[in-house]
């Protein structure tokens, strides 16, 4: 089975916690890729059926929508 969410999920995740952790100007752009990661995931586990992957991922959804407003408004 092709795993290419999974894969951009796994990119952008780490991309986006280095962002986050390196704690410089540019890192609130980490919550952009936090979301694009959470997204592919969920994607990922609906495609395979994994209903404990679409849940924890559609919370890590939530919680970067409050990390993208708390650091861009």
């Amino acid at each position: 089975m092709h795993n290419n969410w999974g894969w951009l999920g796994t990119a952008t995740g780490i991309s986006g916690g280095i962002l986050v952790a390196l704690n410089f100007e540019f890192s609130k752009f980490g919550y952009i890729l936090f979301m694009v990661s959470a997204i592919s995931w969920v994607i990922q586990g609906l495609r395979n059926k994994d209903n404990s992957l679409v849940l924890l991922n559609t919370v890590f959804v939530c919680v970067n929508m409050l990390g993208l407003y708390h650091w861009f408004s």
